[in-house]
This record gives structure tokens, C-alpha cells and sequence, in this order.
């Protein structure tokens, strides 16, 4: 159960043994060293699912069946970046195919995987840093893993490393009190830090932590069973995107998923799909609770304002849930732009990342880098990831990365050092494709500023999916609101 809530939620409304294939990229702060080998870490992860699980599944109301137990239980496929590789902002660092739920399960424990290789690449780029940022561990198993990717990264002498455990707890249940003080309800708040932990032994301690200051709710399945907290969250991008639509989405869920469901609205676009499906669909079933979520961090302030004038206009009064680089001053002007408003404060919910994670020390941190895993495809369909954010699109399809052989010749001319392109597909000539190939020990400095570009079959399929997004768009602003 080492997952977010809303990972067996989606399997619900979703198709539990569809082969799909998730992608594993780090968004910025590059170039960085991979200090493991992909597949046989990855095969680590894989679950030990038991009947107690599924029952405690059932008990909270997920009608999941003998697909989500099959799916669980299979094997997966990785391809990715070799141990000792070197790579750049962006280039797709891993993927995953197998079944549906199984390879959404294992998001959290993927992304783990940033803290390895930051401080392996910590220790190669800049070595002088090793015994100021990791001298101090906020567990004992961080303080291995650091350890560990230490010696990946040819390290002989480690710095003394002391581990703060009850300083981390502190940090993190102050932050907390100081959330439960702005909004005046323990109910109105909620962590789902796990995918910004280093570890699911860190994460546990966070959550006490939040737990100890008054928070009931965790999106770890896992410290909720642990703690006796209520396991929640929302819908992901995901989600949407196994559906193809806001409306097919959002319809999904509502119909096959009991009790409150919230609706993620900015897969293809917060104000020109999202709220209007939305509403439409609430409107269909007025006397079933369902909840909006806002997740754009750049266009927060206008999509809340939008939401609360759209529900008002068609007579709708759905709790909104804000998530999306929350912290206690955030959430203070949210606070005050929701009495502003008059928008009732039960009505108003909190989600906490990062904030309720972050160490109290100077270790490395998810927010540091950007550390994503998106679904990229469905059965045999391409998806990618859009948002309102550009910057946060995904790379479609089994996407590998292509280094260029000879980086450092005269002649590369404005050639790409990287190129990201597709599982079975060609590169070019004077390319080789690095995942699941030989390290191509390419000179990190020239990593530094490069973007990988397109592959031509990439290509078009951001191409194809950009213009279906567009459509899409179109067709919802025109048909729901």
C-alpha cells in the first residue's frame, strides 16, 4: 500500500490491467549522474499486495475487483538511462510499461529516485558541497541512501553524517500548527507530501508530525493504515488523460467511484474546459457531492475567482480544493481572498506538498529539480501531459533518449547533444540511443544548457496531440457552459 490515495481511486474508475506506460524525467537544475541501474531498481519497487489490503480498500468504498488484484501482481518493462550515464534537463530518464494500476502505483517510489541522483551528482559536480548539505539526515534510512549513491558516485571518503529525526519532526509539526492557525479546521487541510519525500521512512515521520499538530488526512495509503488517518486525495492528470476528455473524465469518476470525487481541472484547460465540464456534469446529478480541484500555480488567483463567480451564476456550491505550491503565506492570502469573496470556509480546502516535507536541513529537494513521472501512453495510444503551464507538458508515447556520439567535434554545429525519441524508432546518423545502451560518458558541462529536441516521430505526435488538446478545448467551451 506504499501509494497515494488517489492511485487505487482511479484504478477504480479506470482499466486496471490496460497496458500503459508512465516516463520519468527531471524538469530542471541539470545535468545530472545516474548513479543506479534503472531496470533492477525499479524491479525493487514492485508490490507484495494482500488480502488485508483489498479489504482495506473495500472498507472504504472502492469497488476494485480481481483486476486490480491480477494487475498488482504482474511484471513490468523499463527502459531507461545506465547506471553511471550523464544527462540533461528534460531527457526522459526512465519508463514503465505493464498494467494500468500497477505502473500508476508506483509513482511516488519512482520519483523517490531524484534523491539518489542529486546527491550523486552533488558529489560529482560539486564535491566541496558533500559535507555541508549532507551531514545531516532527518532519518536513518536517508542517511543510507545517501551513503549508497555516495559510493555510485566513486566517493571514498563520506562525511560524518548525524541523523535529526526528532529536529525534522519539529520543523515539520510547527509548520503545521502554523497551517491548522490560518484556516481554524484540521478538516480543511490535508497532506499529500509523499511523492517530495526521499523515502517512504521519511514521509512516515512527516505525517506523525502532521498528525501530532492535528491533520486527520494523508494521501499515504500506507502511514494512514499506519497512523489511523483518513486516506483521501483527488483525481490525477492521469486520469484524464486515460479518458481522452475533461467530460469523459469527470464522468468516469462520478459514476463509478462512491462518496465525495473531485474533478481535476486543468489537464487541458482550467477555464475553457475544466470548469465549464465541470459545472455541466455537477448540474446532471445535483444531489451527489463532488468538489473542484485548482492545481496551476501561475493562474491560481484567476481560476479561483472564475470558480466561485461560474458556481454562483449556475446555483452550484462545490467545496474547491487548492493545491499547487501551497505554504502557510499562500494559503493566508487564499484565506483572505476567500473572505473577500464570501465564499464559505467549509467549502474551501488545502492540499500541502512539499511544504509539509521539506527538510529542516540543507538536503536536496524535489522542488529543487522538478522531478515528474507522467503517463505518456494508453493501450496503444500517445498522451502527454498539457496543463495550463507549457513548462509542465510531458513527453508522449515509449519516448528514449538519442545522445550524440562525438559531442565535442568541431562540426557538431547546432545539432542537439539529445534527442527524445521513440522505442523501435531510427536515429540519425552520428546518434545512438542511450537508453538501455552503454553510459556515452558525454562531458556534463555540455549537458548544462542543452534541450533535448524532437525525434521526427515525437514529433508528430505532439503535433497530433496538441491539435486534438485545441479541439478539445473548442468543443468543451462551446457544448458545457
Amino acid at each position: 500500500m506504499r501509494t497515494d490515495w488517489y492511485k487505487p481511486v482511479m484504478a477504480a474508475a479506470g482499466a486496471s490491467l490496460r497496458p500503459e506506460t508512465f516516463n520519468f524525467a527531471i524538469r530542471k537544475g541539470g545535468p545530472f549522474y545516474m548513479p543506479v541501474d534503472p531496470v533492477a531498481y525499479v524491479q525493487t519497487l514492485l508490490p507484495e499486495f494482500l488480502d488485508t489490503d483489498m479489504a482495506y480498500l473495500h472498507a472504504r468504498g472502492l469497488g476494485l475487483g480481481l483486476a486490480y488484484r491480477r494487475a498488482l501482481g504482474e511484471k513490468v518493462e523499463v527502459h531507461g538511462m545506465p547506471k553511471g550515464a550523464w544527462f540533461s534537463d528534460r531527457e526522459v530518464i526512465l519508463t514503465v510499461t505493464g498494467p494500468s494500476a500497477l505502473v500508476s502505483f508506483l509513482e511516488a517510489q519512482i520519483i523517490w529516485l531524484r534523491f539518489r541522483i542529486q546527491v550523486a551528482t552533488l558529489a560529482k559536480l560539486t564535491p566541496e558541497q558533500v559535507g555541508t548539505r549532507l551531514s545531516i539526515a532527518t532519518i536513518e534510512r536517508e542517511k543510507e541512501i545517501i551513503l549508497e549513491s555516495l559510493e555510485a558516485a566513486s566517493v571514498r571518503k563520506p562525511p560524518e553524517i548525524t541523523v535529526d529525526t526528532a529536529g525534522y519532526f519539529s520543523h515539520i509539526k510547527a509548520r503545521a500548527q502554523g497551517l491548522i492557525q490560518a484556516v481554524e479546521d484540521p478538516s480543511r487541510v490535508f497532506e499529500a507530501g509523499m511523492r517530495a519525500a526521499s523515502c517512504a521512512e521519511q514521509h512516515l515521520i512527516a505525517v506523525e508530525a502532521a498528525a501530532a499538530a492535528g491533520f486527520i488526512a494523508t494521501s499515504n495509503v500506507e502511514a494512514a493504515q499506519a497512523l489511523g488517518l483518513h486516506a483521501g486525495g483527488t483525481t490525477g492528470h492521469e486520469h484524464t488523460q486515460r479518458h481522452g476528455s475533461d467530460l469523459a473524465a469527470f464522468l468516469a469518476i462520478r459514476d463509478r467511484v462512491d462518496g465525495n470525487v473531485t474533478f481535476l481541472l486543468d489537464t487541458y484547460s482550467t477555464r475553457f474546459s475544466g470548469i465549464p465540464t465541470a459545472l455541466a456534469v455537477m448540474l446532471q446529478t445535483p444531489d451527489r457531492v463532488c468538489s473542484i480541484r485548482l492545481d496551476s500555480e501561475s493562474t491560481m488567483e484567476g481560476d479561483y475567482l472564475l470558480s466561485v463567480h461560474a458556481m454562483r451564476e449556475k446555483g452550484v456550491a462545490a467545496p474547491i480544493t487548492l493545491g499547487g505550491g501551497f505554504d502557510l503565506e499562500r494559503t493566508q492570502a487564499f484565506e483572505t481572498l476567500r473572505n473577500q469573496m464570501g465564499w464559505p470556509a467549509e467549502k474551501q480546502r488545502y492540499i500541502y506538498g512539499q511544504y509539509l516535507v521539506d527538510p529542516h536541513v540543507p538536503l536536496p529537494t524535489r522542488g529543487e529539480v522538478g522531478a515528474v513521472y507522467k503517463l505518456s501512453q494508453t493501450g496503444h495510444t500517445p498522451t502527454m501531459k498539457f496543463s495550463d503551464n507549457t513548462a509542465k507538458s510531458s513527453a508522449p508515447g515509449v519516448p528514449v533518449t538519442w545522445r550524440l556520439m562525438s559531442p565535442g567535434r568541431a562540426d557538431r554545429g547546432n545539432r542537439p547533444i539529445g534527442i527524445t525519441g521513440q522505442l523501435g524508432e531510427t536515429p540519425p546518423a552520428d546518434y545512438a540511443v542511450l537508453t538501455d545502451g552503454r553510459p556515452m560518458h558525454t562531458p556534463p558541462a555540455m549537458l548544462a544548457e542543452a534541450t533535448p529536441q524532437n525525434s521526427p516521430l515525437t514529433a508528430e505526435m505532439v503535433d497530433r496531440l496538441d491539435r486534438a488538446r485545441l479541439d478539445h478545448v473548442a468543443r468543451a467551451a462551446k457544448t458545457t457552459f
